[in-house]
Parts: structure tokens; C-alpha cells; sequence
């Protein structure tokens, strides 16, 4: 690989790190595995996160992947928060060309392509730090060489809205400016932090097999605005955030059982959330697709006494549509003393058809109404039929004639479809449940396939069921019954001709007249 495409892809990578609010220095601990030369694929790899409260002092500092000595000042660690590392498909590491799709890849676009391997960290212990763990059977070296997209996908509690996804490659290249330079880190440490921007609108992941994440229909943003440090005597006197949603999206104004609906948190400088409330601090109004969150006179008195805080406006909506190229574009204004700021957030949607059929030894498939599905986030639930995923309500999917039933509108990931009930006449397929990976976008049934799942079916078995020789049993009981008669007049034969030969065979008498 030539040091001009190491350098591209090295600020790449190093650029969406530090986009994501992820402070990284290069000051490696004893035992740190850094070496020059090409990629070691028999060293051991891993990814640790450390997950800090972002405050004034931190989140600032960018560097190449190394471990922080403990000496650092790093702020407040957040327990609880947990994150997905998804391998980018199509990016292999070990060639020149997987290195130059990665550094021209943000986390935007490699959200579209990634792979069905994935991660998850622990939960982050009480000092911050959240470990990806493997299966020593399976990888022995640790997380496989690749690009891999990393998420936040459980918050910690005191966390307004999540890390911004980032991309961290492994193993990570120093660069050539690096300390040291051109060589690679093999473990990977990362410190992501809650991203603190003048305005910013995200995808809030819904936590990990929640009742949330059953309804993939649903979308979350977060709206996070600064609150400014002004000069001294001004005060805010205006404080809005809007959310203009596109006819892709609906509000959600009453959440299924178990989803929290639209929330606003306010914090300070120091992260600790205060507490706002509705109508005294503020109002929301949602009408003709926006629903905007305005401070009151006394809310805006509040948040004059919390500068270098944030706002976050958390906005529940539904998909109801899926664009052509899988991504629904959402938009947020800020107005803010009369300065306003306009952000767009991303989401990819998908969907997911599933298909049911009959083809033996090779027959053309021959479609089947009536059976019926249901979709799940994990294996253990499709094994159990337990916690299946719903759309608007709706938790089973019935093929029409075509063959055919479509699960409308799902957030890209692994699912396990499984078939509940099959059509009449027929068994459960052999292979059920079967997982399956939404991406982003439509079905589609031609190269390259996507978002498609098929069944194949058999008939119940006949082994058991005894069947007429001549095709009915009248036609039985009429052949027993005239053998009866047969054998009945074949025996009166034979007592008449034997009583005849008797009779021959007797002597003759004579009577004589006295």
C-alpha cells in the first residue's frame, strides 16, 4: 500500500473519529501492541471504549488510537452504555483497494453497506470502559481485520442523546504523522463522548431487544442545541427548536405500551439534568409536519442561569414510507435569539418481503396463500415465538395468492423470520426460523437481492391414509359379498350331487304278496 493512500485513508478514518466527538491520544500504556510494517493478521485485536460525560476540558483532542495514561483528566465516566461494531462490507484491509474505499467512506455512507458480522461491547462498568468480546472458538485472534461501523445502541442514564456513529478500522494505522509513525495498533481504544455542537440532529438507536426496537417502524431524533455563553449582562430572550419532518415520517403523539413518547431534557455545564417542565418552562406544538418546542418567559429566565448547557429535544416519529435510496432525510431549525440555524439528520429504512412457495426435485415454484409469519430481533425469542416485532399493531403477515406478504417498514439490522402457521396442506418449512438482513431501500428480487426471504414448502404426508384398490368401498363390499354367494352355492352343489350318488348306490328291494 503506497504512504499517499495510508495518509488518505488515515485522515479519513481519523476525520470521522473526531467528527463523532471521539477524543483519541497517542500515549500507549506498557502493554500496547504497535509494529511497522505490513498487517500482522496473527496478532491479537481488540476495541475498548471509555465513555466520558462531555464537558469543557475534554472531547477536544484528536490523536491515533492509543490508550490514555490514567493520569489523564478525562471528566465523568458513564456506566451503562453499550455499543454495536458492525464490519462495512466490501472493504477488505488486506488489499490497496479496501484501504481506498475506506478512506472515502463517512459514517453516512457505510451505514448503506454493512456486513452482517457484528459486536457488542459490555455494558460500560462504573470507570467508563466497555469491552468487545468474542468468541475465542471462533475468532482466536480477536475481532477479524476490517472497517467497522460503530454505534451507540444503549445509552447510559444520565446521557441526553447518543455518540454520533463513527468509523474505526482493525487494526488502526498510525499514519505518517503519528506517534510513532506508520506503524499499527492492534488494541484499539476509543473515548467516545455525547456530541455538543451549536445544533445537531441524530437517529437515537432504540436500546437493545426493547420494546422500542419491536416497533422498527419507529424513529427517534434528538435535536441537541448549546445553550450560548453570552457577554455579560445579556440574557437569552428567545429559545426554539423545530423539527420539520418529510412525508416519510408521521409524529407519533400516543407511543405503544412501553415507548416513551416526545421529551425534552435540559442540562448544565456539568451534564445534570434539570428539571423543565411542560407548560410552565415550555410548549410543544405539532401541526402541518412540524412540532416545535418554545421556551416560556420563565423557561427562557432558566436557561439564561444554565449557559454551556444543552437542549435536547427527542422527537418520536413512524415511517410510513420508504424512499428510493433507503434514506429518510429529516430537518431541525434553531432560533435562538433570533439567530436561526437550519441541520438535517439521516436514517436509513428498509423493508423486508418474505415469500412462500412449493418446488420439488426442481419443479417451477408454485405459490402459496395462508401462511403465515412472524419477525423477530433475536434467535432465542423465534425459538420461543415469544416478543415478536410489530408494525402499527400488526405482528403476524399473511401471503396473499402471489405468494407474497411484506413486512412494510423496518430499521436496517438482523432479524429471524420464522413461519407460524403453514398453508393449508402443507408442513412447516425445515429451515425455520431463518435470519435475515435488512439494509436500507425497498425489496428487491433481481441482483443483488435484498430485503428477501423464501420458504419452500412440502405436503403433508398420505402414508396413512388406506386407500380403495377399485377407487371406493362400495365396489369392496360389493366383491365380498357376491364371493359369499359364490361359495354358498358351490357348497348346496356338492350336498345335492352327494345325496344323489347315495341314493344310486343303495339295493334293491322286493315285496312279495301273501
Amino acid at each position: 500500500m503506497s504512504s499517499s493512500a495510508l495518509r488518505r485513508a488515515t485522515a479519513a478514518i481519523g476525520a470521522v473519529v473526531l467528527a463523532a466527538g471521539v477524543a483519541i491520544v497517542a500515549v500507549a500504556p506498557a502493554q500496547a501492541v504497535i509494529l511497522p510494517g505490513n498487517i500482522d493478521s496473527t496478532q491479537q485485536r481488540t476495541l475498548t471504549v471509555h465513555k466520558y460525560a462531555l464537558g469543557p476540558n475534554n472531547g477536544q483532542i484528536a490523536g491515533t488510537g492509543q490508550q490514555l495514561p490514567s493520569s489523564t483528566n478525562l471528566g465523568t465516566p458513564l456506566p451503562g452504555a453499550v455499543f454495536t461494531a458492525t464490519q462495512v462490507a466490501g472493504v477488505d484491509l488486506t488489499t490497496p483497494e479496501g484501504w481506498t474505499i475506506a478512506s472515502n467512506l463517512t459514517p453516512q455512507s457505510a451505514s448503506t453497506r454493512l456486513a452482517t458480522l457484528s459486536f457488542t461491547s459490555t455494558p460500560s462498568a462504573a470507570n467508563g470502559t466497555a469491552n468487545f468480546t468474542v468468541d475465542p472458538a471462533l475468532y482466536p485472534t480477536g475481532m477479524p481485520i476490517g472497517l467497522y461501523y460503530v454505534q451507540e445502541t444503549v445509552l447510559p442514564a444520565d446521557a441526553t442523546n447518543p455518540t454520533a456513529p463513527f468509523l474505526v478500522s482493525l487494526p488502526l494505522p498510525t499514519g505518517p504523522v503519528g506517534a510513532p509513525a506508520n506503524q499499527w495498533i492492534y488494541d484499539v481504544h476509543v473515548y467516545p463522548k455525547n456530541a455538543v455542537t451549536e445544533l445537531t440532529k441524530t437517529r437515537v438507536p432504540a436500546p437493545a431487544n426493547s420494546v422500542e426496537a419491536r416497533n422498527p417502524d419507529l424513529i427517534r431524533w434528538a435535536i441537541a442545541s448549546s445553550i450560548p455563553t453570552l457577554a455579560a449582562g445579556d440574557s437569552i430572550a428567545g429559545f426554539s427548536l423545530a423539527d420539520q419532518i418529510p412525508a416519510d415520517l408521521q409524529f407519533v403523539t400516543t407511543p405503544p405500551t412501553g415507548v416513551s413518547p416526545t421529551t425534552v431534557t435540559v442540562t448544565s455545564a456539568a451534564g445534570i439534568a434539570q428539571n423543565f417542565a411542560s407548560p410552565a418552562d415550555y410548549n410543544i406544538v405539532t401541526a402541518a409536519g412540524t412540532s416545535t418546542l418554545t421556551f416560556t418567559a420563565s423557561g427562557l429566565t432558566r436557561l439564561t442561569a444554565l449557559q454551556g448547557g444543552l437542549v435536547s429535544f427527542n422527537v418520536l416519529t413512524r415511517a410510513v414510507s420508504i424512499p428510493a435510496n433507503g434514506l429518510i432525510v429529516n430537518s431541525a431549525t434553531a432560533t435562538i435569539n433570533g439567530a436561526t440555524e437550519t441541520v438535517t439528520g439521516t436514517t436509513p429504512i428498509g423493508q423486508l418481503t418474505v415469500f412462500a412457495y412449493e418446488s420439488n426435485n426442481g419443479s417451477p415454484r408454485v405459490p402459496l396463500a395462508g401462511a403465515v409469519y412472524q419477525v423477530y430481533l433475536n434467535q432465542n425469542d423465534a425459538n420461543l415465538q415469544q416478543n415478536p416485532i410489530s408494525i402499527g399493531g400488526i405482528t403476524n403477515w399473511t401471503t396473499g395468492a402471489n405468494g407474497l406478504v411484506e413486512i412494510p417498514i423496518v430499521t436496517p439490522g438482523n432479524y429471524y423470520v420464522r413461519e407460524i402457521t403453514p398453508p393449508t396442506g402443507f408442513n412447516l418449512p425445515t429451515s425455520n426460523p431463518v435470519q435475515t438482513v435488512v439494509v436500507a431501500g425497498p425489496t428487491s428480487t433481481t441482483a443483488p437481492v435484498q430485503n428477501y426471504v423464501e420458504f419452500n414448502h412440502t405436503q403433508v404426508s398420505v402414508a396413512n391414509f388406506l386407500l380403495p384398490l377399485t377407487g371406493g368401498d362400495a365396489g369392496l363390499w360389493f366383491g365380498v359379498g357376491g364371493g359369499a354367494l359364490l361359495v354358498l352355492a358351490l357348497g348346496a352343489a356338492i350336498v345335492v350331487a352327494r345325496r344323489r350318488s347315495a341314493v344310486a348306490a343303495e339295493p334293491a328291494v322286493t315285496h312279495t304278496v301273501a
